[in-house]
C-alpha cells in the first residue's frame, strides 16, 4: 500500500559563499569566528532600530515577525541568519505582561518577503520585566517557530535588555553571536 505524504515546501536556503559576498572583510572575520560552534544572527542596523523603536513605543507588550535569509554550510547545516526587517503586529491584544498577535501579521510578513527570503522568527517586548522567555513564549516558539534556526528575540525596552532564543527548544543564543554588520543595507539573495 502506498501512502501519500505531503512534502513540506523547500526552504529558501543560501550557500555561505553568498553571505561572504554580502559582508565586509571585518564582518566576515567576525562571523567566521562564530560559525563553527552554532548559529550566528546578523541583524540589519535599520531593522534593529525600527524594531527597538516599535517595542519602546508603548508600555504594553508589542511584537512582530522577523524576515530575512538563512545561510547553510556545505553539509546543509544552517549556520547564519540575516534579519532584514521586522514586521510589527498592528492587530493585537496586549497588556504589560501578555501579547496576542492576530493572524494579519503573517500575511503582512509574507507580502514583505523578497526573493529567497523567509520568516526567520519573531520578536516581542517585556517592558520593565527583564528579557527572558516565559513558559508561554516557549510554547509559542515551539508551536509557530519549530525550525532549528527559528529565532525568538525578547527585549525589555525600559532596561534595554535583549535575549535571543533559537529552535523549538528555545535554546539561548550567546549575545556575542548576535552581530550588526557594518555594511547596510545589503542586497537580498536570489532563490
Amino acid at each position: 500500500m502506498i501512502r501519500w505524504r505531503e512534502r513540506p515546501a523547500e526552504l529558501p536556503l543560501h550557500a555561505l559563499a553568498i553571505l561572504w559576498g554580502r559582508l565586509s572583510s571585518d564582518d566576515a572575520k567576525r562571523v567566521a569566528a562564530h560559525c563553527t560552534d552554532g548559529l550566528v544572527i546578523l541583524v540589519d542596523r535599520a531593522a534593529r532600530s525600527a524594531i527597538e523603536a516599535h517595542l519602546a513605543a508603548r508600555r504594553d507588550e508589542q511584537g512582530g515577525l522577523l524576515v530575512g535569509d538563512a545561510f547553510m554550510d556545505d553539509a546543509g547545516t544552517i549556520i547564519a541568519l540575516w534579519i532584514r526587517v521586522g514586521i510589527p503586529a498592528i492587530d493585537f491584544e496586549s497588556s504589560g505582561v501578555s501579547l496576542r498577535m492576530e493572524t494579519g501579521v503573517w500575511t503582512r510578513a509574507r507580502e514583505a518577503l523578497r526573493a529567497g527570503e523567509l520568516i526567520v522568527g519573531w520578536y516581542h517586548s517585556h517592558p520593565g520585566l527583564g528579557a527572558f522567555f516565559s513558559d508561554t513564549d516557549r510554547a509559542t516558539q515551539r508551536a509557530f517557530f519549530p525550525h532549528p534556526f527559528s529565532i525568538g528575540w525578547v527585549r525589555d525596552p525600559i532596561h534595554e535588555q535583549d535575549r535571543w532564543f533559537v529552535g523549538a527548544d528555545s535554546d539561548e543564543v550567546h549575545p556575542a553571536r548576535v552581530l550588526m554588520p557594518e555594511r547596510n543595507p545589503l542586497p537580498t539573495c536570489a532563490p
